[in-house]
């Protein structure tokens, strides 16, 4: 067994305690001087007496610091557990999220639909979906690099996220398309959101990170809500305010384009 630091009271005890009992056994001289009111194993009382009352203090310095001991391990313990946690948390967090951007990944955006659409169907609310693209941004790739580009991709989501509620989402839906989850919002109220972002992204101007001339984009935003549309899920509701995006597209860029029941899938999607 090994003996360490914090068990040292109990075996100084041990030997304290068997030390003053062969004092007492081989000292003749302390019987003589009236140590012998009584006897135990040939042992006078007083030398049980003096003995144990050493090994109980040393046992009860022994629990002292076996408690503090313990109590320092938990300690210990409630930190790790803590920092665990927080780790945990963290980790759970980053895999949500777009790297590049800071906005929900595609996974986490879906994730955060579907349990959406299941909310505003289960209590009959309203609740609007924004698909927006950055147009031409190829051409900004191209003219400028792609450092440019994931700074202009960078500069819009932070854009945007910060001009939407806190119970709103947005997310990288692909390359430079983004969608905006929009709870508790009926579609004319979504359309005032869409124009707010288009127009804030308008007004946005992106440094080149080489220097030079700023970069100024504009972004396409199609717009789809239920329950204005008949859609059976949050997939069909998507596809719908992406058709809206196309039309916005097809129709000239940057502009707001509504979902409605009448609206015709484009046959092509358009370039940038």
């Amino acid at each position: 067994m090994t003996i360490t630091r914090d068990r040292w009271p109990t075996l100084l005890g041990l030997i304290g305690a068997v030390a003053l009992l062969v004092l007492f056994g081989a000292g003749s001289q302390l019987r003589e001087i009236g140590w012998t009111t009584g006897s135990f194993l040939g042992l006078d009382i007083a030398a049980w007496s003096l003995a144990t009352t050493f090994l109980t203090i040393c046992l009860i310095v022994q629990i002292l610091l076996n408690s503090r001991a313990t109590l320092d391990r938990e300690r210990r313990l409630v930190d790790v557990a803590a920092n665990l946690r927080e780790t945990s948390a963290e980790l759970e967090r980053l895999a949500k999220i777009d790297p590049l951007t800071g906005v929900l990944n595609r996974r986490a955006l879906f994730d955060r639909l579907g349990a959406e659409f299941r909310r505003s169907r289960r209590y009959g609310r309203s609740l609007t979906v924004l698909m927006i693209d950055i147009d031409h941004f190829k051409q900004v790739n191209d003219g400028y690099g792609h450092a440019t580009g994931d700074a202009v991709l960078t500069a819009c989501a932070r854009q945007m996220a910060s001009n939407i509620r806190e119970s709103d989402e947005i997310g990288r839906y692909g390359g430079e398309e983004f969608a905006v989850i929009l709870p508790e919002t009926a579609l004319a109220d979504g359309a005032i959101v869409a124009e707010k972002l288009r127009a804030g992204i308008e007004a946005l101007r992106v440094p080149v990170p080489d220097g030079g001339a700023a970069v100024q984009v504009t972004v396409s935003v199609g717009v789809a809500a239920i329950p204005d549309l008949a859609t059976t899920d949050e997939q069909a509701l998507l596809n719908r305010a992406d058709e809206a995006l196309y039309a916005a597209k097809n129709s000239g860029r940057d502009r707001v384009i509504l979902a409605d029941p009448w609206l015709p899938r484009p046959l092509q999607q358009p370039a940038g």
